[in-house]
């Protein structure tokens, strides 16, 4: 189709690389990659959220991330996507999500419909984690023939969702006063946890190539020991969903 357009069609394969990212905490371990595996590029994520020359995220949730403790990062089945990420369980988004619970309006105020995509109620599509899917789902649990364990752990799977096509946004909108009223939710990966000072960007800079440390959590494992404590997890939490002939995973 290109050639047909009188376009240059290159007919070799373009060159491939090969890139990591999620999880690197230290200059030795992003070295090793480098060397030892031979990757052609690193990611750095996580840790940025603390330079705020380069990343969006208002000063409530800087607080919040400087003082998380390990059970305040956790792989969460949040998204109505049913794709797992990694979330901060003290953001504002968290906690106006259980705040609507515990008042018995449960579900978000569908704002942007990014992630209507479901019709199981609905000819419409509406999203999994809107307040009118969230209550007629709740509704037809009842009737869908669930043991009582079956049944607890389905409606909170349900109860779990979140808005995040609007609150993963709303650090920024918020910092901006673009809108007062967000609600943030934070993706961040468990290296939060291994850093709890605000540095400039030429500090994190340095911080990866090896020139000063950052480090703060001087018991952190290795990142390939972490990887396996995070997979050993993950089974685990999928062993019991199995055991219960449960599966809270949706098509994406």
């Amino acid at each position: 189709a290109l050639a047909d357009r009188g376009w240059s069609v290159n007919n070799e394969p373009h060159e491939m690389g090969l890139t990591v990212q999620g999880g690197i905490a230290t200059a030795r371990e992003n070295e090793f990659l480098l060397r030892y595996y031979m990757i052609d590029r690193t990611g750095w994520g996580t840790p940025f959220l603390l330079v705020p020359e380069v990343t969006n995220v208002d000063n409530a949730h800087l607080e919040k991330l400087l003082a998380a403790t390990d059970g305040d990062v956790y792989l969460s089945d949040s998204s109505p996507l049913g794709i797992p990420f990694w979330n901060l369980r003290t953001s504002a988004s968290e906690e106006t999500r259980r705040q609507h619970i515990r008042e018995g309006k449960p579900g978000s105020i569908c704002l942007k419909g990014a992630a209507r995509l479901n019709t199981e109620f609905t000819e419409i599509p509406i999203c999994p984690s809107s307040r009118l899917y969230v209550k007629r789902k709740l509704q037809h649990l009842p009737e869908e023939g669930l043991s009582a364990e079956q049944l607890a752990a389905a409606k909170e799977s349900v109860l779990r969702k979140s808005c995040i096509c609007h609150d993963l946004g709303g650090s920024t909108t918020l910092k901006y006063d673009i809108d007062p009223a967000a609600t943030p939710s934070i993706c961040c990966g468990p290296s939060i946890l291994d850093f709890s000072k605000i540095s400039t960007l030429e500090e994190m800079v340095a911080h990866i190539y090896g020139r000063l440390s950052l480090m703060t959590n001087k018991e952190r494992p290795h990142m390939f020991i972490k990887e396996l404590m995070l997979y050993i997890d993950h089974l685990r939490e999928e062993t019991k969903n199995f055991s219960l002939k449960l599966s809270f995973r949706t098509p994406a």
